[in-house]
């Protein structure tokens, strides 16, 4: 039996130049279920695409205030060093040097666990060393921002972003305990850390799979190269990109709750809680670390900043600030500048004073072009009476 029913009907399912239906009707039910799927779908395509310009309205406005807060930053830290950005080989990312760093908030492990400035920890993620490293920051957050908002809220990315980068610098305060840096890299880190575990868990979703590999990998391998440099810590950078991609994946575990079974449902929820767990215990234990005063510093200085011919790694290091004063029995006095060169500054009749070893360190090793910031007056006696005054090794004789 056919029945014709006056109702519109696109042309694609056959419908006739008047508009009306000639057919049965349980062809008439399933077009109209098709028609009702279709428009189902069209109306979850819509909103997912006004989520997403709403998203990337948010990332958009918080990465314009974070690229002018870190602007007038940079710029405020050249003021106060009145404009004088250092040497290439000290900085060659055209920025100011260990002053720059210390007055604007960057890691300086020393003065975090010496005079208790954990502030450094905060202010240190939106310092850049300079204008390469300010462009290449801003870049890399820019573009893995934008796709992580693709996939993730944007308050999420933030999170990401603060978290892992928050860690990463801590990390780099307790590895790079030696060197001033400065953290703002940490955080885009994390973004990369985020973005390469989305590629490598969302593989199939995503077109030119290559080429976005081959993208992803040039990004993050030039700005490693700028993390090599001094003032820059590519320890702190690798920590946070690799809680930035734990982070992601728990994220990405909770948005794939839908398991079957309740046990397994609890197993998805248990593994995203224990990937963002991770970031927290490597946040607290870092405070831990330096509130105990227990950085591991030295042990990775090749990792913190990589030796080359184009710079000079000991710009960023955070020299002793002390001179020690060692007297030996024939009236010889060798000093010892806080870089470590020993100076003979010549024969001493009878013990030198607290006042007079300032002196000599603020002198002597200026001679030398080494700082000397007051010396500790650390006298000692020596044994030898006769070989006192020589000079051998790295002593330069000052008489």
């Amino acid at each position: 039996m056919s029945v014709q029913l006056g109702v519109l009907t696109p042309d694609a399912y056959g419908a006739p130049a008047g508009g009306a239906y000639t057919g049965s009707s349980s062809e008439y039910w399933a077009l109209a279920a098709i028609q009702q799927a279709e428009y189902q779908a069209a109306q979850q395509e819509e909103k997912r695409l006004a989520r997403l310009r709403r998203a990337q309205r948010y990332w958009t406005a918080f990465y314009n205030v974070l690229t002018v807060g870190e602007l007038v930053y940079f710029l405020v830290g050249l003021y106060m060093v009145q404009w004088q950005v250092a040497d290439l080989a000290d900085n060659p990312l055209l920025g100011p040097g260990n002053i720059g760093v210390i007055d604007l908030g960057g890691t300086d492990t020393q003065r975090i666990v010496d005079k208790y400035q954990y502030w450094r920890l905060i202010t240190t993620m939106f310092y850049n060393a300079g204008a390469i490293h300010l462009t290449a920051n801003l870049g890399m957050t820019w573009t893995f921002g934008h796709f992580l908002v693709r996939e993730f809220s944007p308050f999420i990315v933030v999170f990401i972003w603060f978290a892992a980068g928050l860690a990463g610098v801590i990390f780099s305060a307790n590895i790079g305990s030696e060197n001033r840096t400065a953290g703002a890299s940490a955080p885009a880190f994390a973004l990369a850390g985020a973005a390469m575990l989305m590629l490598a868990v969302r593989w199939r979703k995503y077109t030119w799979h290559i080429a976005s590999v081959v993208v992803v990998c040039f990004i993050v391998g030039v700005n490693a190269f700028v993390g090599a440099t001094p003032f820059v810590d590519n320890s702190g950078n690798t920590a946070a990109f690799v809680f930035g991609a734990v982070l992601c994946l728990g994220f990405l575990l909770v948005r794939r709750r839908q398991a079957d079974g309740k046990g397994r449902e609890c197993l998805v929820y248990g593994s995203a809680a224990a990937a963002v767990l991770v970031v927290l215990v490597a946040i607290i234990g870092g405070l831990i670390g330096l509130w105990l005063d227990t950085p591991i510093g030295g042990c990775c200085n090749a990792w913190v900043c990589t030796p080359s011919s184009w710079w000079d790694c000991d710009a960023s290091r955070i020299w002793p600030t002390d001179c020690t004063y060692t007297s030996y029995l024939n009236g010889t006095a060798v000093l010892t500048c806080p870089r470590g060169q020993a100076i003979v500054i010549g024969f001493v009749n009878g013990t030198a004073g607290l006042e007079q070893v300032t002196q000599w360190c603020n002198s002597y090793c200026e001679v030398t072009g080494l700082p000397g910031s007051g010396g500790s007056g650390g006298v000692s006696g020596g044994g030898g009476g006769g070989g006192g005054g020589g000079t051998s090794g790295g002593v330069l004789r000052l008489l």
